[in-house]
């Protein structure tokens, strides 16, 4: 008997220890489901039991769910005082998925430790085109594999790619003193942005009380990880200094005063922000309506422009499509309504949640203007938090077209594109289909008949044995040779490259490149080192081969201080690779006007020479330009309106992407149309893509600009010029069909009589409109 009550007490203590345990998981899971930016540790170096370690290796992933980068921070530590030498250590990585994937690649960084250093940290921007299930990490010296530096174990990671349409915004936490800081230095009180963000109803609870204070503020911010948006928060001393880092993110809110002392203080972490803000990235701002810093910052010279009203009467529109709720489904009962007002206990009708703002407050309150291929969005508030939720579903449905990162780019890159197809080089890889007929013919009738009866002619039919085999060798040689000799052993480059710029010299370069490769090039294709770069396939019908989990990949991915470079399977032999490359251009010059009596003489202060140039003036009246070397200047001769339009279509239409002869013409196909969106099978599940930005977004801007309007926009141009000698990313390969379009503000200088004979004529006009007055 006490033996079985014994047993039953360690039972009864089995079944609680189990008990306790599940508590603890559920615990760890509901804290990691709510920690928006958790990192996750894919190694700690040395080993245990590793003799003769000086060194500790730490090396941390963050969080990203995103096509694009995951940051990658690496920390060494010296085992001692310092580190004793000088040292260059190489950090591999060989993140992969449990599913095959035509990108996987293994990547590598070299890090340099000075020899009077303790500590060494850096953030290594690792691109991200397929989820990560598992990273095998080791650290090289001199080529060797330090011993103990090499997780065997492949450490799980858990980074893997979200839905398309859920929105990633990173707040900037200002520095403050004390816990009452001014209203610019105040966290946002997140509640009604994640009611416009979510699009659904809450608790009454939630709704109290109306204005959160500063510390309470920090928890409103927190979002589950199933949830249909993200918010990060980086505080102000930590931001990225290179813009790719913020290549997951899709909107960055601050306040125009923080963004002021951020530019002074930390230079660097500024001009990764602007930079990435120019390459399509949106940035939500609030403070004065003067905006005159704002406009400092980041040279805006074009006027604030509201928000149409037809625009935000659509984002106030209940739309159950907006981002997709748990499980990627959308569940109508759970939307917001803005046209029914919402009643609760003990609140009073001001109250942010309760207040229905109107389309035409809205538009009063936001001012938009485009920075490049990016968008800056104002509120004219110093504090406008919580605001009402209407406010902030006008945010973010003027946000839309640059959510996502594949929805900026216009193309699915983990599982393929058809777009791939309308950018190839259409010289290289095609047969001479006729000649190979007549040949296989003339093969056929020589070793048919022909050498049957001049065998039996001279009695020697055995020889028929001997002579067809021969000649089919022969054929068969000269059909290779043919291949090698007409496609040659070089590589061939097809570049479609776009540049925005404004009239301060910033600007920056959408560079689609195509490569053809006779034999592999052994040091790869490099772009410079501050540039996203995303390898496009086609669009996948069956899985691919990949290497077991751990071993070395096919494709190699290797960054220095100058360039990124992808290597292997990225540039196969004798196949068209296809990539597209992003980087930001500093001190890209101007476009200077000089207006006369009638005439218009063009002054090109560019980086580039300059084939012909379309532009237009304060009045709309359209100019035209040819051959403008760098630092050359030309008279511009005068167009209709008509024959501007007609020169904007055809330069267009005339280099668009286009798909090959013989391929499904896109009028009749649904893989090609406006909206992009079309279902993929892989790996038997159907994946849906969707993109705002057909063949991606700066090739929006363009088609949009050329060809839906037309006509260049006022003080602005458009010009053909030559292709950028750093934009081909395989030295000495052959440019086929390339073409660099810009677009971009326009700097008009007066001559110094012209101004004061506008000023006489102002002063003029206003005395005798007083003289009328009196």
């Amino acid at each position: 008997m006490r033996q079985h009550n014994g047993g039953n007490r360690s039972t009864f203590r089995s079944r609680q220890l189990r008990w306790a345990a599940l508590a603890v998981l559920m615990v760890v899971r509901f804290a990691a489901d709510n920690t928006a930016s958790a990192e996750e540790v894919l190694a700690s170096f040395p080993a245990p039991g590793t003799q003769q370690a000086k060194i500790a290796v730490t090396v941390t992933a963050g969080c990203n769910n995103r096509v694009g980068v995951c940051p990658i921070t690496v920390l060494v530590r010296a085992i001692g005082p310092s580190f004793g030498a000088d040292r260059e250590l190489t950090i591999e990585l060989r993140p992969r998925f449990k599913l095959p994937t035509h990108n996987t690649f293994d990547f590598r960084q070299t890090i340099a430790l000075r020899q009077s250093d303790s500590v060494y940290q850096e953030t290594l921007t690792v691109p991200m085109y397929y989820p990560w299930s598992h990273c095998r990490v080791r650290v090289l010296e001199d080529g060797v594999v330090l011993p103990g530096f090499d997780t065997e174990l492949f450490p799980a990671v858990f980074l893997k790619l979200g839905p398309l349409s859920k929105l990633k915004l990173a707040m900037i936490e200002s520095r403050t003193v004390d816990n009452d800081p001014p209203d610019w230095q105040r966290f946002p009180d997140c509640r009604s942005l994640t009611l416009a963000a979510r699009a659904e109803r809450t608790s009454p609870i939630y709704w109290q009380p109306p204005q959160l204070d500063h510390e309470s503020a920090k928890q409103s911010a927190e979002t589950p990880e199933i949830s249909s948006y993200t918010i990060q928060r980086w505080h102000e001393d930590r931001l990225p200094v290179r813009w790719t880092q913020y290549n997951s993110t899709d909107a960055v809110l601050v306040s125009d005063r923080t963004l002021q002392r951020i530019a002074e203080e930390n230079p660097p972490a500024f001009e990764a922000l602007r930079q990435w803000v120019g390459a399509g990235g949106l940035l939500w701002c609030y403070g004065s309506p003067v905006r005159s810093e704002l406009e400092a910052l980041f040279s805006l010279a074009d006027p604030w422009e509201p928000i149409p009203l037809q625009r935000i009467q659509e984002s106030l529109r209940p739309r159950t499509e907006q981002f997709a709720g748990p499980n990627n489904r959308h569940d109508p009962r759970e939307r917001l309504d803005p046209g029914r007002r919402r009643v609760a206990s003990g609140l009073e009708l001001e109250h942010p949640f309760l207040l229905l703002e109107g389309a035409r407050s809205i538009q009063q309150r936001i001012r938009t203007q485009r920075y490049l291929a990016g968008k800056i969005i104002h509120l004219d508030d110093p504090f406008p938090f919580p605001g009402s939720p209407n406010l902030w579903m006008a945010v973010i449905g003027e946000s839309r077209k640059r959510i996502g990162t594949e929805n900026r780019l216009g193309m699915d890159i983990t599982n393929g594109d058809n777009h791939f197809w309308n950018w190839l080089i259409a010289e290289v890889g095609q047969p001479p289909v006729y000649a190979f007929l007549g040949m296989i013919s003339l093969f056929v009738l020589i070793v048919g008949p022909v050498s049957y009866y001049v065998f039996v002619y001279l009695r020697r039919l055995y020889l028929f044995f001997v002579f067809a085999p021969i000649v089919a060798l022969i054929c068969t040689a000269a059909i290779g040779l043919y291949a090698f000799l007409a496609d040659g052993f070089g590589s061939r480059v097809r570049v479609r490259h776009l540049t925005l710029m404004n009239s301060a010299g910033d600007a920056i370069a959408w560079s689609r490149q195509t490569y053809f490769s006779g034999l592999r090039p052994r040091d790869g294709v490099a772009w410079p080192r501050d540039s996203a770069v995303y390898p496009l396939r086609e669009l996948q019908d069956r899985p691919a081969q990949t290497e077991p989990v751990g071993d070395a990949a096919t494709a190699q991915i290797s960054v220095d201080d100058q360039s990124i470079r992808l290597k292997g399977s990225f540039m196969p032999s004798r196949t068209q690779s296809q990539f597209l490359a992003i980087w930001p251009t500093q001190n890209a010059g101007s476009l200077i006007a000089h207006p006369g009596d009638g005439l218009l003489r063009i002054e090109n202060q560019t980086a580039y020479s300059i084939h012909a140039i379309l532009l237009a003036d304060a009045s709309n009246r359209y100019w035209l330009a040819e051959s403008l070397d760098v630092g050359s200047t030309r008279d511009a001769k005068a167009l209709l309106p008509v024959d501007a339009a007609r020169w904007m279509t055809t330069t267009y239409m005339n280099d668009a992407p286009q798909v090959p002869a013989g391929f499904q013409d896109a009028s009749q196909s649904e893989l090609l149309r406006i909206g992009n969106r079309r279902r993929v099978r892989f790996q038997g599940r159907p994946v849906t893509f969707f993109s705002d930005n057909e063949g991606g977004l700066v090739e929006s801007i363009f088609r949009t600009a050329m060809v839906e309007r037309g006509t260049p926009a006022k003080n602005s141009f458009v010009a053909l010029a030559d292709l950028p000698t750093d934009a081909i990313g395989i030295e000495g390969a052959k440019p086929v069909e390339c073409i660099h379009m810009i677009m971009g503000a326009v700097q008009f200088v007066l001559p110094p009589d012209a101004s004061v004979e506008a000023i006489d004529s102002e002063t003029d006009a206003r005395l005798r409109n007083q003289e009328s007055g009196q």
